[in-house]
């Protein structure tokens, strides 16, 4: 019945796979050799790997915006072309995932790479960007695509020098140029430079990883202070917009001010002693232009003294939890991972090249099955259906130590 020849197709392939087994067990020995050869070749690469530090540090960001009402600061605000929104003191609320992207951002990489820090195969300070200019040597890639596809140009710079092009004026332009050595430092140090955002402590924890702990703690020490100043100047711009416009209204008004109590009193002055209704109209109109004068600087004083308060209420505060400490001990390469990766790779390489032996002799290479050559691992197909595996394998095992003493 069709449920006999289930439960025989079953069986057939339960024993198959102790078959397999006891096949890959005789084959131990090449398993063993290939996975010794992958090990020893990732020990060799974890070797001559570089050493790694890692430099950490722990912050928290303590907004101290206390919701200052700045009262008339928000028509001038209108009028400065700024929106206050929703927040009552109109400065921008910082969320922590912005913390991350301040870090990978353009002008945050352009600052860090300019900072000078020793290396380990150069006596001299030598900033990120320096270190790209003086270690650019051309990698396989490059020298391939130079003396193949791109020959006939390489021809042409040998004769002809190499190109410098037209300079560029970065300042009349209205976005930034940056050279080759410039994105691979900047794509250096994103590798280098890591951010990210404590969910449960709600911290900011920032690592920096570099060839030694010299290197590793002046970076992350550069890093928290940077991210710190862009973090503040990201998030009182608003305010600060709104100050120095308020600034500026109050030095104008002061200078008319100082101009209009100098015609006031010298007026006053010069006709001290002179009775007339026209000397008495101006008189007034001049003391009703000062009186105003006072009262409109007055005002702006007052709104200038609120735009500072505001200012620096909402000006975010760091607790540094954990500071930069020097590392002591290298985070990287671990030894370990690379030999359990070089057993595992091992393991399945050995054993996938045996399984794809026997599928390779199995399916194409049936003419050399027919000639029933002296290789061990053809008899599978050779068996009569009578034997069974443990006869099969008995056989096989028989072979094997025939040929060796044939040998």
């Amino acid at each position: 019945t069709e449920t006999m020849e289930e439960v025989r197709d079953n069986k057939q392939d339960q024993i198959d796979i102790v078959w397999l087994l006891k096949y890959l067990f005789t084959k131990r020995k090449f398993i063993l050799k290939v996975v010794g050869c992958t090990t020893l070749f990732f020990v060799l690469i974890c070797l001559f790997k570089p050493n790694k530090y890692t430099a950490t540090a722990s912050i928290i960001p303590v907004s101290s915006n206390t919701g200052v009402d700045l009262g008339g600061l928000n028509s001038l605000a209108s009028m400065a072309g700024l929106t206050t929104g929703k927040s009552k003191s109109g400065v921008d609320i910082v969320t922590p995932d912005l913390y991350p992207k301040v870090a990978q951002s353009t002008p945050f990489l352009c600052e860090i790479m300019n900072i000078k820090v020793p290396w380990a195969n150069i006596d001299t300070l030598m900033s990120v960007y320096e270190y790209t200019k003086y270690d650019s040597i051309p990698s396989f890639g490059e020298y391939l695509r130079m003396y193949t596809i791109d020959l006939p140009n390489t021809i042409k710079i040998w004769f002809n020098g190499k190109k410098t092009g037209p300079s560029i004026n970065k300042k009349n332009l209205p976005y930034e140029v940056y050279d080759k050595y410039e994105y691979k430092a900047m794509s250096k140090l994103k590798e280098m430079i890591k951010v990210d955002e404590d969910p449960i402590f709600e911290t900011i924890e920032v690592s920096v990883d570099a060839e030694s702990p010299k290197q590793a703690s002046i970076l992350a020490s550069s890093v928290v202070n940077t991210l710190q100043s862009h973090v503040i100047e990201h998030k009182t711009r608003r305010a600060k917009y709104m100050l120095d416009f308020i600034q500026e209204r109050y030095n104008e008004t002061t200078l008319e001010y100082e101009s209009v109590r100098q015609k006031f009193f010298d007026y006053k002055d010069s006709h001290r002693d002179m009775i007339s209704e026209r000397v008495n109209v101006e008189y007034q109109r001049l003391s009703d232009q000062y009186d105003l004068s006072y009262s409109i600087l007055k005002s702006i004083s007052s709104q200038l003294e609120q735009a500072k308060l505001a200012f620096m209420e909402n000006t975010p505060v760091f607790s540094i939890v954990q500071p930069v400490v020097l590392p002591v001990s290298k985070s990287g390469p671990k030894m370990m991972l690379y030999i359990v990766v070089g057993i595992m790779l091992g393991f399945i390489t050995s054993i996938g090249w045996l399984i794809m032996r026997l599928a390779w002799w199995q399916v194409f290479d049936e003419e050399r099955l027919n000639r029933k050559d002296d290789r061990t691992d053809a008899i599978i197909d050779f068996m009569p259906d009578s034997v069974n595996n443990d006869e099969l394998f008995d056989i096989i095992t028989k072979r094997i130590r025939n040929n060796k003493n044939t040998k």
